[in-house]
């Protein structure tokens, strides 16, 4: 049987490393929370936009958690890998940036992405 094994080039694996000086693979496995806070004034239609656009939520699980969100003052509303959590907050506060809101996000654990 014949080695179907691609010779070209551009099918070998990459051996450089990049040059940002970290190791992408526990970018990608290290896990993230996504928390948002309260303040006086962002809209709550906001929030729900943000959780269900950015973040999948159905409708009803958007509103129970801006219930916690407005009840505690924060809440973690995900735990993702680092990557996608971090781009995910960088999507709302553009987000809450255009609309001249001042709702924070922050992300706790895994390293973070400049």
């Amino acid at each position: 049987m014949p080695d179907d094994t691609p010779s070209d080039p551009q099918f070998e694996p990459d051996e450089t490393h990049s040059d940002t000086g970290r190791d992408d693979s526990t970018m990608i496995a290290a896990r993230a929370k996504v928390w948002f806070y309260d303040d006086d004034k962002t809209p709550v239609d906001f929030v729900l936009f943000v959780l269900e656009q950015y973040f999948g939520f159905d409708e009803v699980k958007a509103r129970t958690f801006t219930d916690r969100i407005r009840a505690k003052g924060k809440a973690m509303i995900a735990e993702l890998p680092a990557i996608p959590a971090e781009l995910a907050k960088r999507k709302v506060d553009q987000a809450a940036a255009d609309a001249g809101y001042p709702f924070k996000v922050e992300i706790e654990g895994g390293p973070q992405i400049v």
